[in-house]
């Protein structure tokens, strides 16, 4: 029998995120190749613009670049739009991600989630965590922030100077901005506001805290030891278990003995990601394909509504 081609796994980026990386960082994108094929997985990279869907009655054939793909043998790392590159085009990967799913394809990130999870505010929201708290925040829409300057007092918000500015939409080594007081507040409302960018208003913790993530395979937590894996594996099993995903990372926060849920990162290949961290993502959707394709092979293409 000749042996089966490796899974693919394309790479799915706006036409702007793209061309950023394209041009930016071709070693990046060449060695993560590399280590996708050592793992047994084909991995290229497209944009919205490269495919095709054409659909007739109950058969969907999508095809990236003129090559048609099968959900057989193909799925998609979608991320979450958390990149500054990827606003303008968030509707359409948006669009071509739901597109992907009624096809039949596994997506590594569902569209659902690139709506609800991208805004930082939505995990600080939904789960009580017990010892581990969420950090107290304001999200503020900072669109003609100029016009609405009475909404800005701190004391209606629950917070006291010093507090943390920063973007609602999280990226990786985004770091926040620190307001001492009112007017340094305003000031940084307002650069946020000539970009028309929402932000967190938070406590400020100081310079000394801790960042901790987490990353959970399929609900669970991974490499975590000792009095850590005591106070964090609950919370981030907790978290990661409710988003069902197969590769989640989780931050956290520590100050002195204080932990906070800080923020949950769907994204895609984080750029400070060393080599054994991207090994364990990319197993983590290689296994959670073989489990996919395993569950729509027990029923017929007709049942799943693709065609073959």
């Amino acid at each position: 029998m000749p042996t089966p081609s490796p899974p693919g796994l394309v790479w799915l980026r706006s036409e702007r995120d793209h061309i950023s990386v394209a041009t930016a960082d071709h070693a990046r994108v060449a060695d993560l190749t590399a280590a996708a094929a050592s793992l047994g997985v084909a991995l290229r990279t497209a944009t919205v613009d490269d495919l095709v869907l054409t659909q007739t009655g109950q058969t969907a054939v999508v095809r990236v670049r003129g090559d048609r793909v099968d959900p057989r043998d193909t799925f998609f790392h979608t991320g979450s739009l958390g990149g500054s590159t990827q606003a303008a085009d968030a509707w359409r990967l948006l669009s071509t991600i739901g597109i992907l799913e009624a096809a039949g394809f596994m997506v590594t990130v569902p569209a659902v989630h690139s709506i609800t999870w991208t805004d930082t505010i939505v995990p600080l929201l939904s789960f009580d965590l017990g010892e581990v708290r969420t950090l107290p925040s304001v999200r503020l829409c900072t669109r003609e922030i100029e016009v609405h300057r009475d909404r800005l007092r701190l004391s209606d918000w629950g917070l006291e100077f010093p507090v943390a500015v920063r973007p609602a939409v999280r990226r990786p080594g985004d770091r926040p901005f620190v307001a001492e007081n009112e007017r340094r507040l305003t000031t940084l409302l307002q650069l946020a506001g000539a970009s028309e960018v929402t932000v967190l208003v938070q406590p400020w913790l100081g310079e000394h805290v801790v960042e901790h993530t987490v990353v959970c395979v399929d609900g669970e937590p991974a490499g975590l030891e000792g009095a850590l894996a005591e106070r964090l594996s609950g919370p981030a099993r907790t978290v990661a278990t409710a988003l069902g995903l197969a590769y989640v990372r989780i931050g956290f926060v520590q100050d002195a003995d204080r932990f906070w849920l800080s923020h949950v990162d769907c994204t895609g290949f984080a750029p400070d990601a060393d080599a054994d961290a991207l090994e364990v993502q990319l197993v983590a959707y290689r296994e959670a394909f073989r489990r996919f394709r395993a569950a729509r092979d027990a029923v017929s293409p007709s049942a799943a509504g693709v065609g073959a």
